[in-house]
C-alpha cells in the first residue's frame, strides 16, 4: 500500500462510520418531522405536477422528488440523499484542510471531530436541505484551492464552477462560502496561496467568466428542471422574485427556537425538530452542536481571531468563519441553530490545525480533549438519535436554561 492510499483511509473509514450513523434506524420518526414539511410536499408536488412556492432554489426538492418517483414515497427515501451527502462532507472537509494546511494530523482530525459533531449528524438524518448545499459549497472551495496547484487548473476549475451552482441552485445561504471561494482565485496571495499556473490577462479574464458564468447556467438551468417537471411557463425572473420576497416578509423574531447570530457562539438556543412524550419517557431531535466542540471552538476562534491572520490556513479559515456568521447580523428575518451549521464545521477545521500544532509535545492535551468530545457526544446522542430518556435523565442534559422545552415544536398534521 502507497503512502497515498494509506493517507486516504482515515477519510473514507470517517464516510463509512458516518454513514451507519446517518442510516441507524433512518426511518424513526415514521412520520413527517418539522420542516421536513415544506421540502417533502414540494418533492411530492414535482410527483403530481403540482404548482408550489418556496422559499429556497428548486435543486433541493428536484433531488427529493427523483429518489421519490424511483424507489416510493417514505420516511427513509426523503432522508436517503441527506445521510449519504452527509457523510461525504467528512472526506471533502477531510481534503479541504489537507489542502490548506498540508498537515495528514490536521486533516485526521478534522475527520475524528466531525463525525462527533451533532449539527452534521442530526441534519444528515431529516429530509431538509442544508446538507448538500453545504456539500457543493465545499467542494467548490476545495477545488477552487486545488485548481490554484495544478497546471492545467481548466477542468478543476470547471468543477469548481458547476459545484458552486449547484450549491446556489439548493440554497441562497450557500453565497456565505461561494464569495470567499471566488476571492481566493482572484486573491490567493492575499490568503497565502500560491498559484502554480501563470495566466494570462486573457486567460484569467476567462477564468472569471467560468467561474461566474457556469454558476449562473447551471442555477438557470435547474430552474428549467422545475418549470418542466412541473409542466408549468418558464418564469425564471418571476420565481427569483418571489423567493426573495418570502425573506423579506418573514419576521426576525416570534419563534421560541430562534437563535439571532449573536448568541451561536454561546450555543445558547438550539432548534427543536421533534419531542414524544410517553409516560414517564422523553423523546426529542436537538439541532444542536456538540457543547465541547463548540464552546472550546468558539474560544480558539476568537484567540485566533487575534493572533492568527499571519498564519494563511488560519486567516483562510477567518474569512470563513466571519462569512458565515457576521452577514446573519445583517439579516432581518428570523433565524436558527441550524444556519450554523457550516460555522461549526470550519470551527472544527480551525480547531483541528491547532490540535495538529500541539500533537508534537502536548500529546495527552490532544487525546484528553478527543476523549472529552467523545463522552460529551456519548452523553447528548439521545438527543441527537431520538433515544428516549427519562424525564431525570432530560434534565440532566440541560446545561443551559435556554435548553428547555418551551413550547412543543411544529408538527405537521
Amino acid at each position: 500500500m502507497t503512502a497515498q492510499q494509506r493517507r486516504l483511509i482515515w477519510p473514507w473509514l470517517g464516510f463509512l462510520i458516518a454513514l451507519g450513523f446517518h442510516l441507524w434506524h433512518l426511518s424513526i420518526p415514521a412520520t413527517i418531522v418539522s420542516d421536513e414539511v415544506f421540502f417533502v410536499t414540494d418533492a411530492r408536488n414535482y410527483l403530481t405536477h403540482t404548482t408550489y412556492t418556496d422559499a429556497h432554489p428548486p435543486l433541493g426538492k428536484l433531488q427529493m422528488a427523483s429518489i421519490l418517483a424511483a424507489a416510493g414515497d417514505a420516511p427513509t427515501m426523503w432522508r436517503i440523499f441527506n445521510a449519504v451527502a452527509g457523510a461525504f462532507i467528512i472526506p471533502v472537509l477531510w481534503w479541504l484542510v489537507w489542502l490548506i494546511s498540508k498537515r495528514e494530523t490536521a486533516a485526521r482530525l478534522a475527520v475524528v471531530l466531525s463525525l462527533l459533531d451533532g449539527f452534521l449528524l442530526v441534519d444528515s438524518r431529516l429530509g431538509l436541505i442544508n446538507i448538500p448545499y453545504i456539500l457543493y459549497s465545499l467542494l467548490a472551495l476545495s477545488l477552487t484551492i486545488f485548481a490554484l496547484r495544478s497546471a492545467r487548473p481548466w477542468a478543476i476549475l470547471t468543477g469548481a464552477a458547476v459545484a458552486a451552482g449547484l450549491a446556489l441552485a439548493t440554497k441562497w445561504l450557500s453565497l456565505t462560502m461561494l464569495v470567499p471561494a471566488l476571492a481566493i482565485w482572484v486573491w490567493p496571495h492575499w490568503f497565502g496561496f500560491e498559484r502554480r499556473s501563470h495566466p494570462t490577462a486573457r486567460q484569467f479574464a476567462w477564468s472569471l467568466i467560468l467561474l461566474i458564468g457556469v454558476p449562473i447556467l447551471v442555477y438557470t438551468k435547474v430552474f428549467w428542471l422545475h418549470f418542466t417537471w412541473l409542466g408549468i411557463p418558464a418564469d425564471f425572473w418571476g420565481a427569483n422574485v418571489q423567493l426573495l420576497q418570502y425573506h423579506l416578509a418573514v419576521p426576525p423574531t416570534g419563534d421560541p427556537y430562534g437563535a439571532p447570530w449573536w448568541g451561536w457562539l454561546l450555543l445558547w438556543r438550539p432548534f427543536l425538530y421533534w419531542s414524544h412524550t410517553a409516560g414517564n419517557t422523553i423523546s426529542v431531535i436537538w439541532s444542536m452542536a456538540n457543547p465541547w466542540l463548540w464552546w472550546t471552538g468558539a474560544a480558539v476562534f476568537l484567540y485566533t481571531l487575534v493572533t492568527g491572520w499571519h498564519q494563511p490556513a488560519k486567516r483562510f479559515l477567518l474569512v470563513l468563519l466571519l462569512m458565515t456568521w457576521i452577514p446573519f447580523g445583517f439579516i432581518q428575518r428570523i433565524m436558527y441553530s441550524y444556519h450554523a451549521i457550516p460555522f461549526g464545521l470550519f470551527v472544527i477545521a480551525l480547531v483541528s490545525i491547532w490540535l495538529s500544532e500541539q500533537w508534537p509535545k502536548r500529546r495527552r492535551l490532544v487525546v484528553g480533549y478527543i476523549l472529552a468530545a467523545v463522552f460529551v457526544f456519548a452523553w447528548f446522542l439521545p438527543w441527537y438519535l431520538n433515544l428516549p430518556l427519562t424525564t431525570e435523565q432530560y434534565r440532566w442534559r440541560t446545561w443551559l436554561p435556554s435548553w428547555t422545552i418551551q413550547s412543543p415544536p411544529f408538527q405537521p398534521e
